[in-house]
């Protein structure tokens, strides 16, 4: 009964329940479409981590990533591969020597990491080849062929079939240096510690540096990246004797990790505030809804309704309006998301070329599309809901005060 009551005073005036409705249901859109976006960009974010660091789980030897020397190594690289093909959750992974050092020519020196990898390994991770802009990719044509930077070859004044000098350390922290050929030039890669990086065959590498069968790092890719931790933590048992560290490519970049709780608390935040904005409204149209309806509400507490259902009765209302709001407001957002899926935003004709660097990790933005999170949607909407729901609480104690003698003779 209060719920029909509720329903018919809602929309004898259309006009305020009209703008009431538009303000809950376009701010909700809005905020889902942001959730949306803002989700993409940061599934964006971890899959371009993954790739730069070089997996979901990392193992390298003990202190590594902290300061990376050349005596770090995984000795015997068998072992993880043995251990990760025993976990369903490992969908591949990839050995890799990674060095710093200097690429030199007669004329000039760069600094560069230099990365020993098997190609067909590392394409589930991360493929060079897509930023490949002149010659092959290790192609196996040339002897100790390697890939550099578009920008380190030209400070080197080299070309592809060119000759360079890779100086690193070997094991025993020696200098040693290795003849090279150019195989092909990518545009910037910057590596750990800024520098460009440069490829070659892990095996070229391995015997350049005297390094047998150690690798610096094995790289894991998952099937799923909420499986992370679980898995480092099962490898890390069975390699703690070993003087081996295990890392999720969110211990290895807690950079990236606390700009995004940041990111995602910003947003939280721009929400709150236009919702607080929307309520601030809602609850001062309530109000004038009920000082409108005083004659209205006197004449229903003559006739034996309780301030408490009076109260009940805006209550009701509000929830309503809420409810229409929302269903409309859910429409829009689901809209506005998969266009974003289907379309997405193109930055590149607003901002141009947008790259951004982070801990060594290269962010290319070039589409803004949406990526639903249920979880996220439905807790947003809880909060809308119970946030503007709130809204009614003034108004509904302002009718519950009005005596029903003198509400009677408001007009009067």
């Amino acid at each position: 009964m209060m719920g029909r009551i509720a329903w018919r005073n809602l929309w004898r005036n259309r006009t305020r329940t009209g703008i009431m409705v538009s303000a809950i249901a376009l701010s909700y859109g809005l905020m889902l479409v942001l959730f949306g976006i803002a989700d993409y960009s940061y599934q964006e974010m971890g899959d371009a981590t993954v790739a730069a660091v070089g997996g979901h789980v990392l193992v390298h030897g003990d202190g590594y990533w902290d300061l990376p020397t050349g005596g770090q190594v995984v000795g015997d690289p068998k072992r993880v591969r043995a251990l990760g093909e025993e976990m369903p959750e490992v969908e591949a992974m990839a050995e890799r020597v990674m060095v710093f050092g200097l690429v030199s020519t007669a004329d000039a020196t760069e600094a560069v990491q230099v990365m020993g990898i098997r190609p067909d390994e590392e394409r589930h991770f991360f493929d060079p080849v897509d930023q490949l802009v002149e010659g092959e990719f290790l192609s196996g044509e040339r002897e100790n062929g390697i890939v550099l930077a578009r920008e380190t070859a030209e400070i080197l004044g080299v070309g592809i079939g060119d000759r360079v000098v890779v100086t690193a350390t070997d094991l025993d922290g020696e200098m040693t240096r290795g003849l090279f050929f150019v195989d092909g030039l990518l545009r910037s890669t910057p590596g750990q510690a800024g520098e460009s990086r440069a490829f070659t065959s892990l095996e070229d590498l391995q015997r350049t540096l005297g390094y047998g069968e150690a690798v610096t790092q094995v790289g894991l890719r998952l099937s799923d990246d909420r499986h992370r931790d679980r898995i480092a933590i099962a490898l890390e048992g069975h390699l703690r004797a070993e003087d081996l560290e295990v890392l999720t490519w969110d211990e290895a970049v807690p950079e990236l990790v606390a700009m995004i709780e940041f990111d995602q608390a910003f947003t939280y935040i721009y929400v709150l505030v236009i919702m607080f904005i929307v309520v601030l409204g809602i609850t001062n149209t309530f109000l004038m809804a009920v000082m409108e309806r005083v004659r209205e509400i006197g004449l229903m507490s003559a006739l034996g309704l309780t301030p408490r259902r009076v109260g009940s009765l805006i209550v009701i209302e509000t929830m309503l309006v809420t409810a229409v709001s929302m269903a409309i407001g859910f429409g829009l957002g689901l809209m506005g998301h998969y266009w974003m899926v289907a379309y997405g935003i193109d930055l590149t004709m607003m901002l141009g070329d947008l790259e951004m660097e982070l801990a060594g990790v290269s962010l290319e933005m070039a589409m803004i599309h949406s990526h639903l999170d249920p979880m996220r949607w439905f807790v947003g909407s809880v909060v809308v809901f119970v946030f503007v729901c709130l809204s009614a609480i003034y108004p509904a104690v302002k009718a519950t005060r009005l005596a029903p003698a003198e509400a009677m003779r408001f007009y009067e």
